[in-house]
């Protein structure tokens, strides 16, 4: 069973010739650029078809070393946690200001640039083939699934759990009983937690010392910021 599910490798977003060719400039290093950084803080990563497609992108081509959707994803989802944080003197910020600190600032990096699924690209044609295929991110979720299930959010995909992502957050701040959900920095913390192991394993010192929770995490964080209709719809189709 889980041979088939791995094996669909069409179990990803239809990404245009421009999409691929960019997100595989992009994990050459500029992603790193600290005006592209402040445009992804901006906008808590990517648009939610841009967040899918950077992930499908790196495993495609370092199904070993996913490390810059690693990188980018750890850093907001540490600075969501500060936002979340309900302890000490944090605990006496108001709803509204953690609405006003979760809330995006500016547009999707890639969106902005015009790139999307009729974007074109003058690129080697197996660079295209092999930045389309799916496959690796699709095993690298069914793989990891214990990681990232318990973190879906209940109301993108109505199984009604408890946690919500970051646009959810956002609109449930806005309700009356809006202190409820400051329960939800647990789950961010949780997610956090995990990510860094994940991203420390890919240190020599530290290699091997990952589990499919903390690599799952990363699959959690994108859900998180960009929301998970996109991922049940592509990726995770079957899996949640």
């Amino acid at each position: 069973m889980q041979n088939r599910e791995i094996a669909d490798s069409k179990r990803g977003p239809e990404l245009s010739d421009g999409e691929v060719d960019f997100l595989w400039w992009f994990i050459q290093g500029s992603i790193m650029d600290p005006d592209v950084r402040q445009r992804l803080n901006a906008h808590w990563g990517l648009c939610a078809r841009h967040s899918l497609a950077f992930f499908v992108v790196e495993a495609a081509f370092r199904p070993h070393l996913i490390h810059g959707c690693s990188i980018l994803y750890r850093a907001l989802i540490q600075r969501a946690t500060k936002v979340l944080d309900d302890r000490g003197v944090h605990s006496l910020m108001p709803a509204n200001a953690c609405r006003f600190m979760l809330r995006e600032t500016g547009p999707c990096h890639m969106c902005d640039l015009q790139y999307d699924e009729h974007s074109a690209a003058s690129a080697p044609l197996e660079r295209l083939a092999q930045g389309r295929d799916s496959s690796n991110a699709r095993r690298f979720a069914v793989e990891n699934r214990s990681g990232w299930l318990p973190f879906v959010c209940g109301r993108c995909t109505g199984n009604a759990g408890p946690v919500l992502c970051r646009a959810h957050l956002i609109d449930a701040l806005g309700q009356p009983h809006a202190g409820e959900v400051q329960s939800q920095h647990a789950y961010v913390e949780a997610i956090g937690a995990h990510l860094a192991n994940f991203e420390n394993a890919f240190r020599w010192d530290c290699r091997d010392t990952d589990t499919p929770e903390d690599r799952g995490a990363l699959i959690a964080a994108i859900g998180w910021c960009a929301g998970w209709g996109q991922l049940q719809a592509s990726l995770l189709d079957g899996l949640i």
